[in-house]
């Protein structure tokens, strides 16, 4: 089918609002809502508020589609969406993130306007853990085809095996007929190489199709001289199928697919085309930073660019399924993908949440998250949940076996996991919700806890006691719990549960582990494990980059007690990787060091404004320091600078003279903090091997006094297709470029000839708001983000701020045409 998109002139309306407004799809209206200290979304979603919201569309339906499919697809909806043609209810969707379809035939006026309208019930909550976004925040398509024609999910390809330079490929069809008569049709499927040279084909039938009802073929071709899909070199062939009937064809269809196989078992770990591959993982929530929830594939594919510019080859999303845009970027950028079905099954975290809908959806949403990824090489696994309480009942157990399954009739080929957190199951109630709530009830004859305060109590517990928490973990109750959950999956995960690694694979020899979820505090210790243990096959830290909401999980706190959330006006959750704006903190180089891919040191400095501040111990937050030596009035003012690095020995140089080094041992696991006083100048840390060659150096240079504006585009161009990206990079620098991260200060940013979609910093804790075009900058940054139209010419961002000269650049925008739109939607 011919798939299109359906994403301009909307209107939107909340219910508080009296009028609508004119709106370009994908639509984050929760990015725009004012921030409200009282929401009962509290710091969830960075105390942003939900609300009602009604889209609407009206279109002409040409005589050419009296007889044809004509199909709307929304690949995401927040949430508990209704969808309604001319009045007529024709679907929606209760989860937030399943990707949908609904059929226009049945009240399709032809030759006449219609109405098509969406509307998005998020009012109440907390319903998200995390910032959700609300209304259509994913792209939304039409798709239209003949009555006879291959299903949307209907050309499904499977590298089955790989024989040298040969691959064999297993295509299976389905066919959809809508008429009242039966029809038969043959298929013919290309791969060709980019450019268009066919290097393997099939046909397939004539196969019969009933009259409105669908039939399945398959059959398997041969690629000799095949050409690999991998991280290091992700090479796309394009497919092309066409459908022909009574000697015309009458569909086609179009994408792209890589070939590659996976594997893992506990002698060879995960495999990738047969080579044993250590996952280097991310996980990563769905909001894309100052936009919000907004999806569109340059925001996705610049995150992927720097995710794997920092050393991840692995993305688990969490913890719903990941965006369209994001699995063509890690498809393109060669990302490696664990997608996620669910935060919840049948038991509330939060009091509106997917729980609520979970019985009567799951089957319909894990269904259309694997029809979806089927065709993409990125996805290597899927998860069936993460931090279920209930896998450890007898129904969560049975459950669990049937998910898995569910899968693998859709997806041979791919494994199957589950993030399985043992201290939660240790203390999760084994009685079912009526039992439960009967024990609230009569509370003295309580003995479980309620599973709605579960998630709190976990999250308290890990980040202050983690002494305590490996001895929870370890006792047999935890074991007895996950055993079930475990044996039904090809690889078993846990979160947080690297305790149990050495224990596990002692009782279970033939198991395949995954750290699903890590602290950033214990990169060194696991990878000093996952090194040596095969049968353990990466991690997936949490996060790798910072999110809206959950806000003050990992901010940094002084002087006072841990706090598992902040109050208002807490925004982030302050993860301590690569911050909303995209910029890297210290810590990811950290990690880069410890993986083995960076060989300079690098350097990173306790801040000066929080000298002689106890810093709040936090797992998820193992430093505060910064990548800086400006800090103007702290002169003779005593700091620890950090060191991360691989060498045998490092030396501390300030102004050219040695003020610390260190020899460095397997304990200090490649980090060394040096008391130091500071002094204005260059700070430079040199690394040498145990034969005294030096192997690095990291160098910071004190900023002069004079402030100036520097204002940098990522890109000297973008397309005109209203869907295109420009991040604009705001610093606040001495002449020689050097940032000052004391000047912050308000920036307003002017657009002229595109649309200012989202502006902010990484500062954790702030009353404003992403939408503003006023943004005070954190550590001397900000970053603005400006959307395209469809109006090609110059855009002109002009960024001032109080007693610095204001800067304008601009960047063309040039016409959108399908062979050059980035992220263009697949047929």
């Amino acid at each position: 089918m011919l798939r299109l998109p359906f994403v301009d002139d909307w209107t939107v309306r909340s219910d508080t609002a009296t009028e609508a407004t004119a709106v370009t799809l994908p639509h984050d209206a929760m990015l725009f809502e004012q921030r409200d200290p009282e929401t009962p979304n509290a710091h969830h979603t960075g105390f942003y508020p939900g609300g009602v919201y009604r889209y609407e569309k009206r279109f002409l339906a040409p005589e050419d589609w009296r007889d044809a499919t004509v199909l709307v697809e929304f690949e995401g909806v927040y949430m508990r969406s209704d969808v309604y043609l001319n009045g007529h209810r024709i679907g929606g969707r209760p989860s937030g993130y399943a990707q949908f379809r609904v059929d226009l035939g049945k009240h399709l006026m032809i030759g006449e306007e219609n109405v098509l309208e969406v509307v998005a019930n998020n009012p109440s909550g907390p319903n998200s853990r995390w910032y959700s976004g609300s209304g259509i925040y994913r792209p939304v398509h039409l798709m239209i085809g003949a009555p006879l024609h291959l299903d949307p999910d209907g050309v499904r390809l499977q590298t089955v095996t790989l024989n040298g330079s040969t691959a064999t490929v297993q295509v299976d069809l389905t066919l959809t007929n809508i008429g009242a008569k039966n029809r038969e049709g043959t298929t013919r499927v290309m791969l060709r190489e980019p450019g268009g040279m066919t290097v393997a084909e099939a046909t397939i039938g004539p196969t019969l199709v009933p009259a409105a009802g669908t039939s399945h073929a398959g059959t398997t071709f041969t690629v000799s001289d095949a050409k690999l899909w991998s991280v290091e070199e992700p090479f796309l062939y394009e497919v092309h199928a066409e459908l022909a009937a009574d000697g015309a064809t009458i569909d086609e269809w179009a994408g792209e697919f890589g070939l590659r196989t996976v594997s893992a078992d506990a002698q060879n770990g995960f495999q990738l085309n047969g080579v044993t591959l250590k996952l280097r993982g991310a996980c990563l929530h769905h909001d894309n930073g100052v936009i919000g929830a907004h999806t569109l594939y340059a925001a996705e594919e610049r995150r992927v660019r720097i995710l794997k510019e920092s050393g991840y080859n692995a993305i688990r999303s969490s913890h719903n399924p990941i965006s369209r845009a994001m699995l063509q970027a890690c498809d393109r950028l060669g990302m490696l993908v664990m997608d996620e079905l669910t935060d919840e099954w049948w038991r509330a975290k939060t009091r509106d949440g997917y729980s609520k809908d979970f019985d009567e959806w799951w089957r319909a949403d894990l269904e259309s998250m694997v029809l979806r990824d089927l065709n993409h090489p990125s996805v290597i696994m899927y998860s069936i949940g993460n931090e279920i309480a209930e896998v450890g009942t007898p129904r969560g157990e049975k459950l669990g076996y049937e998910m898995v399954n569910a899968i693998r009739q859709i997806d041979p080929g791919r494994l199957v996991t589950n993030g399985l957190n043992y201290l939660l199951t240790f203390m999760a109630p084994m009685a079912e919700p009526e039992a439960l709530q009967k024990q609230k009830d009569e509370p003295k004859k309580a003995k479980e806890a309620d599973p709605e305060k579960l998630i709190a109590v976990l999250n308290f517990v890990m980040g202050m006691f983690e002494k305590a928490t490996p001895f929870l973990m370890r006792l047999p109750r935890a074991e007895k719990r996950t055993h079930h959950a475990q044996k039904a999956l090809d690889v078993a995960g846990y979160n947080y549960g690297h305790d149990r690694w050495k224990i596990d694979t002692l009782k279970h020899p033939d198991r395949v582990i995954v750290g699903t979820e890590t602290f950033p505090s214990t990169t060194a210790k696991l990878w000093k494990l996952i090194d040596a243990m095969p049968n353990v096959i990466g991690e997936f830290v949490w996060t790798a980059w910072d999110y809206v909401g959950e806000a003050g999980l990992a901010t940094q706190q002084y002087n006072q007690p841990r706090r598992l959330s902040q109050p208002y006006p807490a925004l982030l959750a302050g993860e301590p990787l690569i911050d909303i704006t995209g910029f890297r903190q210290p810590w990811s180089y950290y990690t880069e060091i410890v993986w083995g891919l960076r060989s300079a040191p690098y350097l990173a400095i306790r801040p000066l404004d929080h000298a002689g501040e106890k810093p709040t111990k936090n797992n998820w937050r193992p430093t505060d320091s910064v990548h800086s030596w400006s800090w103007p009035g702290y002169e003779g003012v005593k700091t620890v600078v950090e060191i991360y690095t691989q060498a045998a020995r490092v030396e501390l140089l300030l102004n050219g003279r040695v003020v610390g080094q260190k020899t460095l041992t397997e304990q200090d696991e490649f980090r060394v903090q040096l008391p130091v006083t500071y002094r204005s100048g260059t700070l430079t840390a040199v690394a040498y091997d145990h034969q005294g060659k030096e192997t690095g150096r990291n160098e910071l240079r004190t900023a002069g006094d004079e402030t100036q504006l520097r204002v940098r585009p990522e890109s000297t161009e973008i397309i005109a297709d209203g869907a295109d990206l420009l991040f604009v990079n705001i610093e606040l620098t001495d002449p020689d470029g050097i940032v000052q991260p004391l000047a912050d200060r308000e920036v307003k940013v002017e657009v002229d000839g595109g649309t200012l979609l989202g502006a902010g910093s990484a500062q954790p804790t702030t009353t404003e708001q992403l939408s503003a075009e006023t943004r005070t900058t954190y550590r001397g940054r900000a970053l603005a983000v400006i959307r395209s139209t469809r109006v090609p010419g110059p855009i002109v961002v002009t960024v001032s701020a109080k007693w610095l000269d204001p800067v304008s650049i601009q960047v063309e925008a040039r016409s959108a045409t399908t062979s050059t739109s980035r992220g263009a939607a697949l047929k």
